[in-house]
């Protein structure tokens, strides 16, 4: 196996950017000189030729040389395995790849079993350390951006230096995270239903939140039919059931709603989900149109 020759590849960019400066540092620490460092990449003039004939040149005023090739690889063809792999011992190369490189990869395969190689793969951890490196956050809004941002490290590494240069470990609160953070910010379903009887505007603005961040209709119909009943029981004073706080937050609402209002749009609400078990109403979107319907006409 080559003990000159390493391939750093994944989706992780971030962190094979910080292992590869890690080497570079390393090498300028160790052998004291620039000149003998070289990086290529990419482009029109490059040629793998052109990487060969470079790493069997002799380093120049140094003991060895360092040439990071990124992103070059899609370059490589089965003839220049046998080339490279002779690479003489006083020259380093580390391929570069913000990809993953499969294993039978047909024109990198026999390279890859003769070669150093690291893969840096996303995961929760990794994308954590990614964060954590700039800012340490309470966990929801880690959660927050890891499940937003999953497969984008260089974006959670953005969003790290941006909050951790606005707020200066000074705490932080709901309304500046979501304002600093391009994420799109779950619509509580206890909202909505607080605002039933009250604003018939809010309540289908709330509604229609909900569906957008695509809530399970279902989950809003029997959250609804939950609602109602408490609703009726706190009107009817049958609230042994029912826990105080509950009855103390919705007790004004059912004080100035009538009993009607309240079992028409449960009737309603009750015909939808009857509906929907019986195949009348066939699918999500159909389910999500006939609740807001009822709200419209009921609120």
């Amino acid at each position: 196996m080559a003990e000159n020759i390493f391939l750093f590849h994944g989706q992780n960019t971030p962190q094979i950017k910080s292992t590869t400066q890690a080497w570079v540092q390393n090498f300028q620490k160790k052998y004291k000189d620039n000149y003998d460092l070289h990086t290529v990449e990419d482009s029109k003039e490059f040629s793998m030729q052109k990487l060969i004939i470079e790493a069997q040149t002799i380093p120049f005023l140094c003991e060895k040389k360092l040439i990071i090739a990124k992103n070059i690889l899609h370059h490589f063809e089965k003839q220049h395995s046998k080339i490279l792999l002779k690479t003489p011992p006083s020259t380093i190369i580390l391929f570069i790849e913000y990809r993953k490189i499969n294993k039978t990869d047909k024109q990198l395969a026999t390279f890859q079993k003769k070669i150093q190689v690291q893969q840096y793969e996303l995961s929760e951890a990794n994308s954590l350390k990614i964060l954590q490196k700039h800012i340490t956050l309470a966990n929801k809004y880690s959660q927050l951006i890891l499940k937003q941002y999953e497969k984008q490290p260089e974006q959670i590494e953005q969003i790290g230096k941006q909050l951790a240069a606005y707020f200066h470990n000074q705490q932080i609160n709901d309304s500046d995270f979501f304002k600093l953070v391009d994420i799109k910010q779950e619509p509580n379903i206890f909202n909505f239903l607080d605002t039933i009887y009250k604003n018939k505007i809010q309540t289908l603005k709330q509604y229609k939140a909900l569906c957008q961040f695509n809530q399970d209709p279902y989950k809003v119909l029997y959250m609804l039919i939950w609602h109602l009943k408490t609703l009726i029981q706190i009107k009817n004073k049958q609230t042994q059931n029912i826990k105080p706080f509950i009855v103390n937050k919705h007790k004004a609402t059912a004080q100035k709603t009538s009993l009607s209002q309240i079992n028409q749009l449960l009737q309603d609400i009750l015909k939808i989900d009857q509906l929907s078990k019986t195949g009348h109403i066939k699918n999500n979107t159909e389910l999500t149109i006939a609740i807001e319907s009822a709200l419209f006409e009921n609120t």
